[in-house]
């Protein structure tokens, strides 16, 4: 197989990703740290992943869910030891499209994930200039009254960063014990190249 054209082709008996399929995921898996805070990323984002992701969200193929954690379920023991919180869609785009995205990819894992934010206003992150989404921080809040649990530590999750602008500013107000996200876009890798650490302990 050497084009993907259709992403029907992703799945065999059971909902398995095929060994070809697979090799268009660029696995990352690298820790960095940012404001003191510990962050992985499990795949470098590129064409193929905006595309997939594409599809998954926009044009509402929820099956997609189940591939970008289908070779890495191990990564579930680990999850487990957290309080899962993810990132939010604003509530028109979560109307529109019927279902959470980055809730229902990390319920693949088998944990219970948390949505403790909310956003005040529709904003499309990849349509707005480096200056606008610089701004996000104005538009994200934290949900009043929202029960955590106090025994677990935070993970803060989300599918793709890509200025990291949403991550930060969710970092500021919820406090996590670290971050988890399943892409980052090659500049903001290439911007973070000297917070990498090289040896840690967690999901790598």
């Amino acid at each position: 197989m050497s084009e993907i054209r259709n992403f029907d082709i992703f799945f065999y008996n059971d909902l398995i990703v095929c060994p070809d399929c697979m090799k268009n995921f660029k696995v990352h898996k690298q820790t960095y740290r940012i404001k003191e805070t510990f962050m992985y990323v499990l795949y470098e984002y590129d064409e193929f992943l905006e595309r997939l992701f594409f599809q998954y969200k926009e044009q509402r193929d929820i099956v997609l869910k189940d591939v970008f954690f289908n070779s890495h379920q191990y990564l579930s023991k680990t999850f487990k030891h957290y309080c899962v919180c993810s990132l939010c869609s604003s509530d028109a785009k979560r109307m529109e499209r019927g279902f959470e995205p980055v809730v229902d990819i990390y319920a693949t894992l088998g944990v219970f994930v948390h949505s403790p934010f909310y956003k005040k206003e529709n904003v499309k992150q990849s349509s707005k200039s480096r200056l606008e989404r610089a701004h996000i921080k104005d538009v994200l809040a934290l949900k009043e009254m929202y029960p955590l649990p106090k025994k677990k530590k935070i993970l803060l999750v989300d599918d793709v960063c890509t200025t990291g602008n949403t991550l930060y500013a969710a970092l500021d107000l919820i406090h996590p014990d670290c971050i988890f996200v399943i892409a980052a876009h090659p500049l903001w890798i290439k911007a973070n190249k000297e917070n990498i650490v090289v040896k840690s302990k967690g999901f790598w």
